[in-house]
């Protein structure tokens, strides 16, 4: 496992070129996601609700989530020492309730 290469996927600056396969709004969404555990075959980050990832009454974008779930999932292959991540063919989140902005959350993935 490379935990640098899983850092330098996640990290504030990284341009959509350097997050594998992503877009402009991939390196938008994972701005401010901090990776504060990686190993093998786990990653655990951190981020802050943002008025940017928010909609107009306060709350994460579920779009957000969706591509947060993708993203993250991704680094999930980097920390098992996969060198690509692939293409994701379906997601399936569970809202369990809502985050407003500047509420802390924390994310744990898990490849499986």
């Amino acid at each position: 496992m490379d935990p640098e290469a899983v850092r330098r996927t996640l990290e504030p600056t990284a341009s959509a070129a350097d997050i594998s396969g992503s877009t402009p709004y991939d390196s938008f969404v994972i701005s401010g996601v901090r990776l504060e555990a990686a190993e093998h075959g786990r990653v655990l980050c951190s981020f802050v609700v943002t008025p940017r990832i928010a909609s107009p009454q306060g709350y994460l974008l579920s779009g957000v989530t969706a591509t947060l779930a993708d993203q993250l999932g991704s680094a999930v292959f980097f920390s098992s020492g996969v060198g690509t991540s692939g293409v994701s063919l379906e997601i399936s989140v569970s809202y369990v309730d809502t985050a407003a902005v500047g509420i802390g959350a924390c994310w744990v993935q898990n490849g499986s």
